[in-house]
């Protein structure tokens, strides 16, 4: 994964255990089919697919994304961008791999397309180089780009990450701003009828309940912040 401001790369470990033994609770094993449709760069989705799970469905609305995950699990390997680069591969509306690296891996701190800032290239190089991707991706199927709300998942384990309520990275990303909110949850009612659904949110509806709750120190501003797993009551 790159550096992608709202992203789960320093947590992603901690919310793979808690939806591991919430699904081991629920069905006995851990088995069903992981479906992920705001995979972003795929700071959950990472330890699904180290665990080798059968069968793991990723998709997001950003073609980008898309393209980036499907070219890596590809082959496909980033290299060192300069200012020029960035600004080359902005201009060139080809949303591939490269175009995802440079607009949130080597933009300040993963926020979409702000400025670009050398150490955050330098880290979300490292990152990506880190994991042999071609392996552990083998049994991930990386969708065309579309919406949550294009999806009729059933009998799947869905983890969802949507824009947090209230939250600045809307504003850092303007992709978000138009993101409907009660939609959402209506959907996630929806979806938990025939799917183990487990949603991040910092708050919820009341007929959800807290999965997990613990706080983080959020790497932008400094400010430590909750986060909290939430599944329909």
């Amino acid at each position: 994964m790159v550096q992608y401001a709202g992203g789960k790369a320093r947590i992603g470990k901690k919310i793979h255990d808690c939806i591991m033994d919430y699904e081991k609770e629920k069905t006995g094993d851990n088995k069903l089919p992981y479906f992920e449709p705001f995979v972003g760069m795929g700071g959950v989705m990472r330890h699904f697919a180290e665990d080798l799970r059968e069968n793991i469905t990723i998709c997001d609305r950003e073609e980008c994304i898309t393209s980036f995950w499907k070219e890596v699990k590809e082959g496909w390997k980033p290299h060192e961008v300069s200012k020029e680069e960035y600004i080359n591969v902005k201009n060139s509306n080809v949303y591939n791999a490269l175009y995802a690296f440079c607009c949130y891996g080597c933009s300040y701190f993963g926020s979409k397309w702000t400025h670009y800032y050398e150490n955050c290239m330098k880290s979300s190089l490292k990152r990506v180089m880190k994991f042999n991707y071609v392996k552990i991706l083998k049994n991930t199927t990386v969708l065309d780009h579309k919406s949550y709300i294009d999806h009729e998942p059933v009998g799947n384990i869905c983890y969802c990450d949507p824009p947090y309520t209230n939250s600045s990275f809307d504003k850092r990303r303007g992709n978000l701003l138009d993101f409907d909110t009660d939609l959402f949850w209506e959907t996630m009612r929806r979806w938990s009828e025939n799917n183990i659904v487990i949603i991040s949110e910092r708050e919820a509806p009341d007929d959800f309940m807290e999965i997990l709750s613990f706080e983080r120190v959020n790497t932008f501003n400094k400010k430590t912040i909750a986060e909290k797993l939430f599944v329909k009551r």
